[in-house]
């Protein structure tokens, strides 16, 4: 007989577990808050650099811990979406601030594989839930989620290739990959989380504003710096180096 799936709360957790589960809804904290701050300050300022410092501290570390407790509760889809989360904000970070030394190409070699995964594997959830839909998750979610996982995986392919990128190019992998990170974070707390929020809170059109928001500033900063190809009001600084 199979063991049915777990779910763990801060409630209802007790030692390691809830220790863990603390680390992650403070990790997630500090990467929403951050992350606000790093969308509205001036690009490539002070303020979003420390701001962004802090987002990178916050994901990967409530993306990592997300992993292993949906891992511990038998939760396959979210333990993909935090080991996809603490990915997308590593490579948007390593995008402005590039690997060095003689392991550098390996581990950006590993980490395009981890995106290639987590594409087949969504993609692959996806068609199975076509027929046996997963409960609480919109099927076209995980098309959506495999098409952005399996499209980071090519652009890593792409850069790995060219050795570096430069100019608007590097601008929108960096800030694609954070909005992205960001979305993912946001819309698991307003909309998966909406239970734990003080009622006062829980008006759907406000959750649902709250929850994509970073998916609207991502759409803005493509066609700001892809298609318009305006820098104006940005900090430029060195642009990414040859990958070692």
């Amino acid at each position: 007989m199979t063991d049915a799936p777990v779910h763990v709360t801060i409630a209802t957790s007790s030692g390691v577990l809830w220790l863990a589960l603390l680390i992650h809804f403070g990790g997630g904290l500090l990467g929403l808050a951050s992350g606000a701050v790093a969308v509205a300050a001036t690009k490539g300022g002070l303020a979003h650099r420390r701001a962004g410092i802090l987002f990178v501290i916050g994901m990967i570390t409530g993306g990592i811990f997300a992993a292993g407790i949906a891992l511990y509760e038998r939760n396959y889809g979210s333990l993909v979406g935090g080991a996809f989360t603490a990915y997308l904000v590593f490579t948007a970070f390593t995008t402005v601030k590039p690997l060095v030394g003689p392991n550098a190409h390996v581990t950006n070699v590993a980490l395009m594989l981890v995106a290639f995964v987590v594409a087949l594997t969504q993609l692959t959830f996806g068609v199975i839930a076509v027929n046996n839909p997963v409960r609480g998750v919109p099927t076209p979610m995980i098309f959506f989620i495999g098409t952005v996982a399996l499209l980071a995986a090519v652009g890593d392919w792409r850069l790995l290739r060219a050795g570096s990128i430069t100019g608007t190019r590097r601008l929108a992998r960096h800030l694609w990959r954070m909005c992205f990170g960001l979305f993912i974070a946001s819309g698991s707390f307003f909309l998966g989380q909406a239970k734990f929020l003080p009622k006062a809170m829980r008006i759907t059109p406000l959750l649902l504003a709250l929850g994509i928001a970073p998916l609207i500033v991502l759409l803005y900063w493509m066609w700001r710096i892809r298609l318009r190809k305006r820098l104006q009001g940005m900090i430029l600084r060195t642009a990414v180096g040859q990958i070692q």
